[in-house]
């Protein structure tokens, strides 16, 4: 009987011999490894992976034509340090890694990270640079840290792209990717600009709530939509005003521009699909879209003392379009100004009339941009509600001197 267990443990000695020869053999299992001495992981051993790295990375993005990436030392110093400090570095959440990072450096808004570890430097560069996320153009920066973790070598691979915090000035001149704190939920996020933008209404990917509404003027400059109030002012008789109730004169004043200014498509007037003119040219070129005779009846009401606002929306058989809404006392008015000529006491239409065919979706002045997260039965009776109708915190805008006209 002993005989016969001693045999059969000879025959699984053998075999599993047998087996680790075959795995060492065929480059699955290196014994020699686990017995060889693991190499100092010093500033100079890092400083050599990370080269070594990069130069077989970038002859492989070379060969497919894609830009060389290079090393971000702000970047490589936090992720070492971070690395050193790390109390299990071999089990790393890289969720944990992007977090980290951009919590850090807001503008690594494109990043990849890889996770690995090996028996000895050549493998762990091997897998390194063999990662697929190396040949991605999204990315221009490699960065690594390597650690040692029992019998193994570990390291982290960053592969990362920052991005400049979002300029207008920037954005007209070259256009590109941006990073943007959200004014709402304060989340960073990534957005791209191209310089041939019409009109833009950007939106947090988080919180989903609009933060700008951006539009070219005439010249294809990109401006924010409260920048395009200049302080146009219609001159009007002292004398003939003291006479007029509030809905008068707002009906003169509407009147006139009405009188004065046809309504003309973009694309009637230029190759440019779409852009905004100043209420200066409005005015000076008797034309304009719905847009442009909007901002022109708005900022001359408002020059005038009355609260009003254009609105960015949906008319029920136009489609998109833009309007004005202003207060007296206590009520709203909605004004068209591309949809008639003589305008009358009987224009002038209270919310409450024309809300079923207008849905806002923005409103502007000359300092602030509204939004509204309310159900539309809501905020499409009232504009000036604040409840209803918030406006987006902390957008700069530049001050334009009034203009008067007679």
């Amino acid at each position: 009987m002993s005989r016969s267990v001693l045999s059969f443990g000879g025959i699984f000695l053998v075999a599993v011999a047998v087996l680790i020869f075959g795995l060492q053999y065929t480059g699955w299992l290196d014994i020699a490894g686990l017995f060889r001495p693991l190499p100092t992981v010093d500033a100079a051993f890092q400083r050599g992976f990370r080269s070594d790295s990069m130069a077989k990375i970038n002859r492989l993005r070379s060969s497919m034509g894609v830009e060389e990436v290079k090393g971000d030392e702000e970047l490589q110093n936090f992720i070492n340090d971070w690395i050193s400090r790390h109390p299990d570095p071999e089990n790393i959440e890289l969720d944990s890694v992007f977090t980290m990072l951009q919590a850090e450096y807001p503008g690594a808004q494109y990043l990849a990270a890889n996770l690995i570890s090996s028996n000895n430097r050549d493998e762990l560069l091997s897998e390194m640079t063999g990662w697929s996320a190396v040949a991605n153009t999204d990315f221009d920066t490699i960065n690594t840290a390597v650690f040692r973790s029992g019998f193994h070598l570990g390291a982290l691979g960053v592969m990362s792209r920052r991005i400049p915090e979002f300029n207008l000035e920037v954005a007209n001149s070259e256009g590109g990717k941006f990073h943007n704190s959200c004014p709402h939920c304060g989340k960073t996020h990534a957005l791209e600009i191209d310089r041939d933008s019409r009109t833009l209404i950007l939106s947090c990917p988080y919180c989903e709530l609009p933060f700008d509404v951006l539009a070219a003027d005439t010249s294809g400059t990109i401006r924010r939509a409260c920048d395009f109030f200049e302080g146009f002012t219609l001159v009007e008789d002292a004398r003939h005003v003291e006479t007029l109730s509030p809905e008068q004169r707002i009906v003169f004043l509407w009147g006139r521009i009405a009188d004065r200014c046809d309504y003309q498509l973009d694309q009637d007037r230029s190759s440019a699909r779409e852009s905004w003119k100043t209420p200066r040219q409005t005015w000076d070129e008797k034309s304009g879209d719905c847009e442009d005779t909007s901002i022109l009846l708005a900022d001359t009401l408002s020059n005038a003392g009355f609260d009003a606002r254009v609105a960015i929306g949906w008319n029920g058989n136009i489609g998109q379009h833009a309007w004005v809404v202003v207060k007296a006392g206590e009520k709203q008015y909605l004004l068209e100004s591309t949809l008639q000529k003589k305008i009358t006491l009987d224009c002038l239409l209270e919310l409450e009339e024309a809300s079923q065919y207008y849905q806002p979706e923005q409103l502007f002045d000359a300092k602030t941009i509204y939004y509204s997260s309310a159900r539309p039965d809501r905020f499409n009776k009232n504009y000036f509600d604040t409840k209803i109708w918030k406006a987006v915190p902390d957008l700069p805008r530049t001050v334009a001197p009034k203009l008067s006209v007679r």
